[in-house]
């Protein structure tokens, strides 16, 4: 489809980024007894609650816990905070626990399949800023102390017992996983459609990135506001919901553990799907083009 950017350009982008929010915003409002309905008519999610954890850089000199979301069936979302440890201990939020779960971490699980390689093929494929080469990164490259915590903790996890059923590793049914990997950077793409959301560190591209997601039916307690790091658990979390649905896409090659280096290499990155023609007239029409 050709749409003109004739408007676009006549106005300053700070002006755009706040129409974007505000109209977006509006429409949502408007639709929320339209969506009371819709919801209805939601798939069932099996009484699954929805975990999704935004990692931090556990061997940074100025180590942050990790942000963490919490979905219940009806999509209600609640924060907690996550300090963490390489074994996985108090992972799960107590809001979750004695539930059925799937938690969906936005880290890499493992490393690549070949001492060549210089990413993983699922990174490749959802443009992940880190790579994970064959060997655990040292200390001090970029994303090196984030992708070496991820890589132990999903090891950790698929270890310890049967109590995480990573996707795709061994004999695991895809009904049956309750552990994957996600990349919030894909799903945000995926919501805004054929436009560029504001940066995340912004204010606009903080509600923005809100206002996507409440018009998914994801329902917050306040209206914050919200750091980027809630709202990546948020999506994380909203795209573990999406695979309990079927409406995502898998993306690169099946797990499997490294017994001689103790990690998982390769790996699955799961990113929801819109149906085609889904909110798409709402996208175009909200998100002004950058270049």
């Amino acid at each position: 489809m050709d749409i003109s950017s004739r408007w676009y350009k006549a106005a300053g982008a700070s002006l755009i980024a706040g129409a974007i929010t505000a109209r977006y915003v509006a429409r949502w409002r408007r639709s929320r007894s339209l969506r009371r309905d819709a919801d209805q008519e939601r798939l069932p999610t099996g009484g699954r609650y929805f975990i999704g954890l935004d990692l931090t850089d556990p061997y940074a000199e100025r180590r942050r816990p990790c942000t963490v979301a919490v979905l219940d069936p009806e999509l209600h979302c609640q924060f907690s905070l996550w300090d963490y440890n390489e074994q996985g201990s108090g992972i799960i939020p107590v809001s979750a626990l004695g539930r059925a779960f799937l938690l969906a971490i936005d880290g890499p699980q493992g490393l690549a399949g070949q001492e060549e390689a210089q990413m993983r093929a699922s990174e490749r494929a959802v443009h992940a800023p880190g790579h994970s080469t064959y060997e655990l990164p040292v200390n001090g490259k970029p994303y090196g102390g984030f992708i070496a915590g991820s890589v132990k903790l999903f090891y950790h996890l698929v270890t310890s017992g049967g109590r995480f059923r990573l996707l795709g590793l061994g004999n695991v049914p895809t009904h049956d996983a309750n552990l994957m990997e996600v990349y919030p950077g894909a799903g945000w793409k995926a919501l805004a459609g054929l436009g560029r959301l504001p940066r995340k560190a912004t204010v606009e591209g903080r509600k923005t990135r809100l206002a996507l997601l409440q018009a998914q039916g994801v329902q917050f307690a306040d209206s914050g506001p919200f750091s980027h790091d809630q709202l990546d658990a948020a999506m994380a979390a909203w795209s573990g919901y999406r695979f309990n649905r079927g409406q995502v896409s898998i993306e690169g090659s099946a797990p499997w553990l490294d017994s001689e280096y103790h990690v998982i290499r390769e790996g699955y990155i799961v990113r929801p799907t819109l149906a085609l023609g889904d909110a798409v007239a709402d996208r175009v029409e909200a998100y002004a083009p950058t270049g």
